[in-house]
């Protein structure tokens, strides 16, 4: 009797259907957006929206569906599944930016109008950044979204203190080493780290300020960083 278990046992095993693969599993849920039954269609969104990036091309296809149930489902997931990436991405590059960074040089309109100072400071904590010089807040805000690009990333730092508030800066930067390049360029965004007369850009350099060069907290007296 217990042999005759064990190989019913392996059989059942054995015979198990192979995992569904992806792109067949993507068709049939897309397809299951426009089912007759609600319960099924509630269904499909939810276990599209679990799937998340891997969804997101066949999605934004079945946007386009002459089905229009299927086509608002569809749409209506790309918007979440999209901004959860974008939200990871944020989190993941702002570690690369935290800290305090010393400008290095500065130039606006193709001219250098700054050399470096150590109290003009860049700082970037807790999802938050700030401007300022010889210990004044210039601007602060928080950080929106960062999109990784081929040789820079773009960043949007809508502002909430200081000079400007109610703007937002649309900005291209890259982190290299403890070197940060940082461009103020507005729309249309920025390609590459340069400036020219009357273009209204700003290009400014950083360097990281280690942790030991900053001064105590609660002091008030103007910063003295070193390099």
């Amino acid at each position: 009797m217990h042999s005759l278990l064990v190989g019913v046992a392996l059989l059942a095993v054995s015979g198990s259907p192979p995992a569904e693969p992806i792109s067949d599993r993507l068709a049939r849920l897309i397809r299951q957006l426009g089912d007759r039954s609600y319960a099924r269609r509630e269904a499909a969104s939810r276990e599209l929206d679990a799937l998340g990036e891997p969804a997101l091309d066949a999605l934004r296809k079945a946007a386009s569906a002459e089905d229009a149930e299927v086509g608002q489902r569809a749409e209506l997931l790309v918007r979440p599944i999209t901004g959860r990436i974008r939200a990871a991405v944020t989190r993941k590059e702002l570690e690369k930016l935290q800290g305090t960074w010393s400008l290095v040089a500065m130039e606006v309109n193709g001219r250098q109008i700054k050399g470096e100072d150590r109290n003009f400071v860049f700082t970037f904590k807790d999802g938050r950044w700030s401007l300022h010089a010889n210990g004044q807040l210039s601007q602060a805000g928080f950080v929106q979204q960062i999109e990784v690009e081929a040789k820079h990333n773009a960043i949007e730092l809508p502002i909430t203190q200081g000079w400007n508030v109610g703007a937002t800066a649309l900005s291209i930067y890259a982190v290299e080493g403890d070197s940060l390049k940082y461009l103020n360029c507005g729309e249309p965004r920025a390609t590459e780290f340069t400036t020219k007369p009357g273009d209204g850009r700003t290009y400014s350099i950083f360097r990281r300020v280690k942790p030991e060069a900053l001064r105590p907290e609660g002091d008030s007296r103007p910063s003295t960083l070193k390099r």
